[in-house]
């Protein structure tokens, strides 16, 4: 068998290693290898877990990168606390770094072009001899990249670690990481639905906004201290430029009169939020887009991730479940490495429940029904004065929600915020959750 020369485990070793033990020195080396660049899979999510520290001006090393891959379930099943040893037995000094690095480039490169070689020739292949369209050649991608990650499994080491006994597992302790506390915790998957100017695309950009300023979504109370923010990185698969700026700039200038009335300052808004405005939509099956999409992450780390709607994800039928399976692997990849919770957005069905009202549950793949684990639907409630666009709406869970949480029953537009909530138990609910 051929050795594969396309990479140096190496030098990826050293590269960890130095940035663990002389982090000021090597950092701006270190950041520059993206994402896709690391080879060896323990080193791109431990590379993962250290831009994330960077990113929250924690300080690195072997100890504080070991605590934030516990608290992100990586060690054990994919990051050895030996491997950290390891690297930084092998730690390059870090005057090699530079070297180190643009060598990692440069085979991510090569392995780059040996890849698009090899699918260019079998995507000649297929249309020469059956006149293939563009959907064949994005099964064939999609294909390929299962087709690694299952080499990666059977290459797995089978010596590692076993499963944890149930006693170890249950001694070890339980904690919420909260964004909001009683409301949003990192890693969860929230996909809210409704129907068309039901006001989904309004509350995703309330609870973006209000999170980056430190307030609560549904009250706008102040979060914690004033110092305190959530990282939100927005990436807009339908709307227009100037559309998204219209609907942000309405909703920012309301976020920011609730922080004036609270006695604070203005948000800087280029300090907590990102985006990303793309409305032909991405997809996620295509290689291109995973990757951009994973740099975009690594290089703003958010809490918050603000991505969709599901329908403009990927480009094949949206009724079909396996786009949709390629895309909940990419998306549950990236949030496992990233640690970040994600709000995604999709349409209503037409049809009705049999009370009369319509079914909140989203549209397309079976597979959205279950995979998140908060399904909220927003549906015109009996009072609604009837207009053009609903202003008093129920909130429907189409799912049953894997923990207790305070979203609230029902909302209504309001001068204060876009959307708050019409009970006013809910803003005592939600004091006594913080």
């Amino acid at each position: 068998m051929t050795e594969n020369l396309t990479y140096d485990y190496t030098a990826e070793q050293a590269v960890i290693g130095a940035v663990m033990l002389a982090p000021e020195q090597t950092a701006t080396h270190f950041l520059g290898i993206r994402p896709e660049d690391w080879y060896t899979p323990v080193f791109r999510d431990t590379a993962a877990v250290i831009r994330g520290l960077m990113a929250d001006g924690k300080p690195i090393e072997p100890a504080t990168v070991l605590v934030e891959a516990q608290n992100r379930g990586l060690v054990g099943r994919k990051i050895q606390p030996v491997a950290l040893f390891e690297a930084q037995q092998a730690a390059a000094v870090p005057a090699s770094v530079p070297v180190l690095a643009e060598r990692i480039r440069n085979l991510s490169a090569a392995r780059k072009l040996s890849e698009t070689g090899i699918r260019l020739a079998q995507r000649m292949d297929s249309a020469w001899t059956s006149g293939a369209d563009r959907a064949d050649i994005d099964d064939a991608i999609a294909a390929t990249r299962r087709a690694c990650d299952e080499a990666e499994q059977i290459a797995a080491d089978p010596t590692s670690n076993p499963p944890t006994p149930m006693g170890d597992f249950l001694a070890q302790p339980s904690h919420h990481n909260w964004i909001v506390p009683g409301l949003l915790e990192r890693m969860d998957r929230i996909v809210l639905t409704g129907a068309e100017g039901g006001g989904k695309s309004v509350l995703c950009t309330q609870i973006a906004t209000t999170l980056a300023a430190g307030l609560h979504p549904f009250t706008g109370n102040l979060l914690g201290s004033d110092g305190y923010r959530a990282r939100v990185l927005v990436i807009d698969c339908e709307n227009s430029p100037s559309q998204s700026r219209r609907r942000y700039k309405w909703v920012t200038r309301m976020v920011n009169d609730r922080r004036t009335n609270h006695g604070l300052q203005p948000v800087d808004w280029n300090e907590s939020m990102s985006i990303e405005v793309r409305p032909a939509g991405i997809d996620l099956r295509a290689g291109d887009d995973a990757a951009w999409l994973e740099r975009a992450i690594a290089d703003t780390n958010p809490d918050l991730l603000v991505l969709g709607p599901l329908y403009k994800l990927h480009r094949m039928n949206p009724n079909d479940e396996q786009p949709a399976r390629d895309v909940v692997w990419v998306l549950d990849g990236l949030r496992e490495r990233y640690g970040f919770a994600l709000l995604t957005e999709a349409h209503a069905g037409k049809s009705t429940t049999g009370d009369g009202r319509r079914n909140m549950s989203p549209i397309g793949a079976s597979l959205w029904l279950r995979w998140s684990e908060f399904g909220f639907g927003l549906a015109r409630a009996a009072d609604d004065p009837g207009k053009g666009r609903a202003e008093i709406v129920d909130v429907v869970s189409w799912r049953g929600a894997r923990e207790e949480r305070d979203w609230p029953s029902k909302l209504q537009f309001s001068h204060i915020l876009p959307w708050m909530p019409s009970d006013p138990d809910y803003y005592d609910q939600a004091r006594r959750s913080q």
